[in-house]
């Protein structure tokens, strides 16, 4: 059966809302990311990839609930009140799904309490640990819809979000569901800073994917939500593939095995070859093993014939919300023509060691039909999701 996307609704660096992230894909030449010096430990300047919007108030929320992560994720809901308004009219709350991606949850408003019991002896008041479970975003979501229907959170580091559009869709193919609400959140915090520090896998400076002298990732922060359902709407779920490599905790396997059975999944899923696809969002980290892992694999599938680009550049590694960001730039691209491919930005020379995959390097306008858009998380945790536009794929 062939799911929809049939709403996307984002927060970034980029921007607050849809309109402001397709003007961001515009103008790639501005920098998004900036220099932070409150996340580090030792108050050392970190290049993050950080939401500057008002964030809206969450007074009105139990005190538990007020997390930046929230805050993020309100964002992202509000711009879908339109379409869920109609898509919910008289569906069953228990019909409604909310399944969340996230490696954070509310670890930051935690970090803050910490803070202040090292202080005071106490935490504050209003502090309560259930921010930080992982669940925290999904039940937050399904309590603001008024849904009681599966509501849980996927955490499989970079790869959550995009995990959670698999499970999206056999909700509601196994009829389990009539409505997900879908994607990812994660906030910036000081545990994810300093972990991905202590693991020698942060850049210096701004990150540079698959260029000679990149150093490592930038951190971000993101919601990204989709509406998916059985009704028809603008972007179809074509396919989606996932395998575990179980090469080592955080590297990658070298040999790019399992991204590449990936992706083979997902093309057969959606009864698709390699030169079906007209767009690649990598995974584009900016360390030297994903880098070259990815690079052998799209290679190995596409040679050079397809565009692709890392979006991590201009957003930051937004961990969690990652996969569906970055599908959603892809959804973006879909349903808007006048939507450029997501640019790869890099601004110092390109890594001539790596297999020469084809980088959209300048903003390029193309009729698009058919994206894949690639995760691959610690522990070897693949997945590759194939989305395409309804009016020119069979649904």
């Amino acid at each position: 059966m062939t799911t929809f996307l049939n709403d996307f609704g984002v927060v970034c660096a980029l921007g607050n809302n849809k309109n402001e992230v397709k003007h961001a894909l515009h103008h790639p030449e501005v920098e998004y990311q900036s220099l932070d010096r409150e996340l580090h430990l030792e108050g050392q300047p970190v290049y993050v990839g950080k939401v500057t919007g008002h964030l809206p108030d969450m007074s009105v929320f139990p005190p538990y609930q007020r997390t930046r992560n929230n805050a993020l994720a309100l964002m992202a809901i509000k711009q879908l009140e339109p379409t869920l308004s109609t898509m919910l009219a008289g569906v069953d709350k228990q019909r409604v799904a909310v399944i969340i991606g996230t490696t954070t949850a509310g670890v930051g408003t935690a970090e803050q309490a910490v803070a202040h019991y090292m202080e005071t002896d106490a935490f504050p008041a209003e502090y309560g640990h259930q921010c930080q479970e992982l669940i925290a975003p999904a039940e937050f979501l399904a309590a603001y819809l008024g849904v009681n229907g599966p509501t849980y959170t996927i955490s499989t580091a970079c790869s959550s979000s995009t995990k959670v559009i698999m499970t999206a869709h056999m909700l509601l193919d196994t009829d389990m569901a009539d409505v997900v609400l879908c994607g990812g959140v994660d906030s910036l915090c000081q545990l994810t800073v300093n972990g991905f520090e202590a693991l020698d896998s942060t850049s210096q400076s701004l990150c540079e994917p698959f260029s000679a002298s990149r150093d490592g990732i930038n951190l971000g922060e993101a919601a990204a939500l989709f509406v998916m359902s059985k009704q028809a709407g603008p972007v179809a779920l074509l396919g989606v593939g996932e395998t575990s490599d179980a090469y080592h905790i955080s590297a990658p396997d070298p040999s790019g095995d399992g991204a590449i059975r990936a992706i083979n999944i997902a093309l057969e899923m959606a009864t698709l070859t390699p030169s079906d696809i007209d767009y690649i969002n990598l995974h584009g980290t900016g360390t030297k093993k994903n880098d070259e892992m990815e690079s052998r694999a799209v290679y190995t599938l596409f040679a050079d014939s397809v565009p692709c680009s890392s979006t991590k550049r201009l957003t930051g590694h937004t961990l969690g919300a990652a996969g569906a960001l970055e599908l959603g730039f892809c959804w973006l691209h879909l349903t808007d023509p006048d939507t450029p491919l997501p640019t790869h930005k890099m601004t110092k020379p390109r890594d001539e060691s790596l297999h020469p995959i084809q980088l959209v390097e300048s903003v390029t306008k193309q009729a698009s039909r058919i994206c894949l858009s690639n995760s691959f998380a610690f522990g070897g945790n693949n997945i590759s999701v194939v989305i395409g536009k309804v009016d020119k794929v069979q649904s």
